[in-house]
């Protein structure tokens, strides 16, 4: 049998996982011959890193990754990758165990009339492993949550510091307080264990939840509302009144959550009752915008996303973690994620786990082209941006004994390299540089199918004539929108605690001011980077958010907003976080390592800041009224091309490491038929409708 010739397109997440699953077992391999074709020298995409030879091989990311409890698929596929990959239990990250570290500790912060409060949370563990399927039914699984979300609120009532009643109503107040909540618990455990649907039942829990959360507000935190835990814990009582009595006014268990996606998230919490104290302020509420960058164009003022998505996300990450809330990697994620599928999918030297792929770095798709029947893909243009001068690309380093990506290309190994470093280009960013050079794919030549996995902030340009072919894809492109992030890392000659950040170390911060929201200690890390003892790094310190639009038209433009965005946010921001940070009002820039020993604020420029400026780096949003136009990995319209990225439907459907992977497994699915299980994609608390056949 002639194997089938596939072509992936993009070597992010979602295109390494289909590559990945088309190669999983020797029928596949035998079925299907895998090209990946990447721009640069990386694999990664918005989830690449890379060392930096220059200081101390220390770690430079997109931004910052934190993985989630939940991501089930994105586990699931990390865990095989490790467990074929084989590492002596001597070697750095042996397995994924020791790559990925669980984390329950985050702050998060609320900016209260003028002052920002901060609130520090620790999750409970479970026993469950990341990447484990639960086997249960929508019903069952709701109520599942249900009462976990109401045994949280019974804690934080009892655990709440509250003055003691001050009359006799007070006290009635308190005690049906209790009672209700009480009842709510029993009852959702009691569901949970013996699970049969009844629409009574959520209306009866949704009116008790609202009744409860109006009668502590009446009797306990209108007239105390400056108390900061009374009002912490009013609005997590708020926010699930107003969620339980969503889900069961708009019949979601039956319709499905996706019939909520053409309205905003804050106005569906608005319409079932939130107080907008909660919806406006609470910090529960803008987590969710913060961590997915959910801002029109990087404009704060203008929060965005669909609110059937921005349920099943808030479900998902408080309520179905598995092991732990969040898993910190243990190096960076191209070192953690994309090194050990580099190494499993390149292995060589063993005919039977020979998984046939093979990697074409430095080629940037430019077009695809439509047959004349309309309806598959005839030929790909793209450029190739340097040719390797002898033999393959190898592209890992050895660090520490670890294999990891390089921040800038192995000129050596390139022709004409010596000229191309001088010159300064950046295959990841530049476009026309001298030495690129036009090649054509065609079909039945080169490829059969292909795998479109480039974001698509890209595609626009590279997929004229599909919109011309097809009314659904152009309104795809159409109702897709991404928004510019920017981050930046510090290291520092002082920890956390000695900063004055008083909660435990490793803790994620976010909510806090904008654009710039979010702030992770990222000390684990200091053992794999080679600083020396005298270079006194005590702290590895990671901030990103979005990056305002307005008036940027170049890369340039965006770094240099990105570094000013930076200093401006050290200067006068982050002592709230830092309190010992500051000295004589302003940022003290000596706290900074740099090794070429600059004054004040030339510090900085040792450090490591980003802008994401391309259509390649650039998030992907799920603004409201825009899912019902993505496509499912099969979904493309053309016999031969096959979809894998966030950007497509794919039950996540936004931005994330889980979204990719789940599509990239969809779109191996549809071309091999395996993986014959991918989780989430199904079920009321997933997608809306079950994924397509055929």
């Amino acid at each position: 049998m002639t194997p089938t010739k596939v072509v992936v397109l993009g070597g992010g997440a979602a295109g390494v996982t289909a590559a990945y699953e088309l190669s999983a077992t020797p029928e596949l391999r035998r079925a299907h011959e895998v090209t990946l074709y990447t721009l640069g020298w990386r694999l990664g995409g918005k989830g690449a890193s890379g060392r930096n030879a220059g200081h101390a091989q220390r770690i430079e990311e997109h931004g910052l990754h934190i993985w989630f409890g939940f991501y089930d698929n994105a586990f699931r596929v990390m865990r095989r990758c490790y467990e074929e990959l084989g590492r002596p239990t001597d070697a750095p990250l042996a397995t994924w165990s020791d790559a990925f570290k669980p984390d329950s500790e985050c702050v998060q912060y609320e900016n209260y009339r003028g002052r920002w409060v901060p609130h520090h949370f620790t999750l409970p563990t479970n026993p469950h492993k990341p990447g484990d399927a639960v086997q249960m039914t929508g019903e069952e699984r709701l109520w599942e949550l249900l009462c976990s979300s109401f045994e949280f609120i019974c804690g934080s009532w009892l655990g709440l510091e509250r003055p003691a009643p001050a009359s006799a109503r007070e006290r009635l107040a308190h005690a049906r307080v209790h009672h209700m909540l009480r009842r709510l618990h029993r009852r959702a455990r009691r569901r949970a264990r013996h699970s049969r649907h009844s629409r009574l039942a959520l209306g009866l829990a949704a009116w008790l939840a609202g009744h409860a959360r109006n009668l502590v507000w009446r009797h306990l935190v209108r007239d105390r509302v400056d108390d900061d835990e009374l009002r912490l814990f009013f609005m997590w009582l708020d926010l699930a009144a107003a969620m339980v009595k969503g889900i069961y006014s708009d019949r979601l268990l039956e319709k499905g959550f996706g019939t909520i996606n053409g309205e905003e998230f804050r106005a569906w919490l608005t319409r079932h009752g939130a107080f907008q104290l909660t919806v406006e302020g609470s910090p529960m509420v803008r987590a969710i915008y913060d961590a997915a960058f959910c801002y029109e164009d990087g404009d704060i003022t203008r929060p965005n996303v669909a609110a059937g998505k921005a349920a099943q996300d808030l479900i998902r990450s408080l309520f179905c973690y598995k092991g732990a809330l969040m898993y910190k990697m243990q190096a960076g994620m191209g070192d953690t994620v994309f090194a050990p599928f580099y190494e499993v999918l390149h292995r060589r030297d063993d005919d039977v786990a020979r998984r046939r792929v093979e990697f074409a770095f430095f080629h940037r798709v430019t077009r695809l082209h439509v047959g004349a029947d309309g309806k598959t893909i005839e030929k790909i243009d793209l450029v190739r941006q340097a040719k390797v001068g002898a033999g393959e690309y190898e592209p890992l380093v050895d660090v520490g004994g670890l294999p990891c990506w390089s921040s800038a290309p192995d000129w050596r190994q390139l022709e004409r390299g010596d000229g191309l470093e001088r010159e300064g280009v950046n295959f990841e960013t530049d476009r026309g540089f001298a030495g690129e050079e036009e090649i054509t794919l065609r079909r039945g030549q080169d490829f059969d199918a292909v795998v479109l996995a480039i974001p698509v902030g890209e595609l626009p340009e590279i997929c004229v004539e599909l919109r011309e072919a097809s009314p659904r894809f152009a309104r795809m492109l159409d109702s897709a929108h991404t928004v510019m992030t920017q981050a930046f890392q510090l290291w520092l000659n002082r920890d956390a605690r000695e900063l004055g950040f008083p909660y435990p170390v490793g803790s994620l911060a976010s909510c806090y001011v904008e654009p710039l929201d979010t702030y992770c200690d990222m000390n684990q890390l200091l053992d794999r980077e080679t600083w020396t003892p005298a270079d006194d790094v005590r702290q590895i310190a990671y901030f990103c958010g979005v990056l305002p639009h307005d008036g940027l038209t170049t890369q340039a433009q965006a770094d240099e907003r990105a570094r000013a965005s930076a200093v401006a946010y050290l200067d006068r921001d982050v002592h709230a976080i830092w309190p010992a940070s500051h000295a004589n009002g302003g940022f003290r820039w000596d706290l900074l390592v740099d090794g070429s020993n600059g004054s004040g604020q030339q510090r900085f420029h040792s450090q490591y800041w980003r802008a994401n400026f391309s259509g390649s780096e650039r998030y992907a949003l799920t603004l409201a009224g825009t899912v019902k136009d993505r496509l499912w990995p099969n979904e493309s319209g053309f016999e031969n091309l096959f979809l894998a990225g966030d950007w497509t439907r794919n039950g996540i459907d936004g931005g994330s490491v889980e979204a990719a992977v789940t599509s990239g497994m969809l779109a191996a699915r549809a071309i091999g038929g395996s993986p014959r299980v991918v989780h989430g994609t199904k079920g009321v608390l997933e997608s809306d409708r079950g994924e397509p056949r055929g």
